[in-house]
């Protein structure tokens, strides 16, 4: 298992006032911190991302990925990090991508805070428009599956058992058991860059994303489950609720789409038939 190790970096220390009901106490706590990173593709800027320190050109590939910008690692040549960069501490992941990268000619520039990516901007049809159907086989999946991959995920938070305040994405190859040592957890403050972070890591791993599952500790929105897609992720669950955005297109693309995966249950949004005897549900 590969997960985030190092929290030192990415927590701040705060002197804070504790309590309630007339009685308060001084206490120290710790908050996880949000800086800002530059992803520069073939020297032009495309994105500024909120995240939290560490796993920095895993986040930047992860995204280039999910995002379209690179098809497979095979479009990706050099990449650099850079901590002093020319927007403040974070600085800045320069990546060249080959000539026939769809995002190798794409101009275009956007902020991404930690809470938010799409923000609504693209409607389901185009989503749909863009990414392929998956056909997969019928029982692929097992709840021991999802369970396993949820606890593994749930033992590499360093930063959320610190701070409260960092989500986590998990992907593992299936089954699990037979891969249990290849599952990759990331963290970050922001849903988007703990799913692109993995990403970046599960690729670097070389994991075939086509037969893994994805796990994450958010809800489930339009844009969490277009990311997966893109890289041809067709599995997903997670511990919050699904939108309705978010189960449309899973249902669109024939994708196995599950959350409030919390203890010995779950709600199955589509494509039910992927559980081993989950039942006739909607697929």
């Amino acid at each position: 298992m590969t997960a985030n190790d190092e929290t030192s970096g990415a927590v701040d220390r705060f002197d804070c006032v504790v309590g309630g009901k007339g009685a308060f106490a001084s206490e120290t706590r710790e908050a996880i911190r949000e800086i800002p990173m530059r992803i520069v593709v073939n020297g032009s800027p495309v994105a500024t991302l909120m995240q939290t320190p560490g796993n920095e050109v895993e986040l930047a590939l992860g995204f280039l990925l999910t995002e379209g910008y690179a098809r497979t690692m095979g479009d990706v040549g050099a990449v650099s990090f850079c901590r002093e960069g020319t927007i403040g501490e974070a600085g800045e992941v320069r990546v060249q991508l080959a000539g026939d990268a769809p995002g190798a000619a794409r101009r275009g520039y956007r902020d991404v805070l930690s809470s938010c990516g799409l923000c609504g901007e693209e409607l389901i049809e185009a989503f749909a428009e863009a990414l392929p159907a998956f056909s997969r086989s019928a029982g692929r999946l097992s709840e021991a599956d999802i369970r396993a991959l949820r606890e593994a995920m749930n033992a590499s938070q360093p930063l959320f058992r610190k701070t409260g305040g960092a989500h986590a994405a998990a992907i593992a190859p299936l089954p699990f058991e037979e891969h249990a040592r290849e599952i990759v957890v990331r963290e970050d403050i922001g849903r988007h860059n703990a799913l692109d972070k993995t990403v970046g890591a599960a690729c670097g791993a070389g994991l075939p994303l086509d037969r893994c599952l994805l796990f994450l500790s958010s809800r489930l929105s339009v844009e969490m489950v277009a990311k997966a897609a893109r890289v041809g992720i067709g599995d997903v669950a997670g511990i919050g609720a699904a939108s309705a955005t978010a189960v449309l297109l899973a249902r669109k693309l024939g994708m196995f789409l599950a959350g409030f995966a919390r203890g010995e249950t779950m709600t199955i949004y589509s494509d039910a038939g992927a559980v081993a005897s989950s039942g006739e549900g909607e697929t």
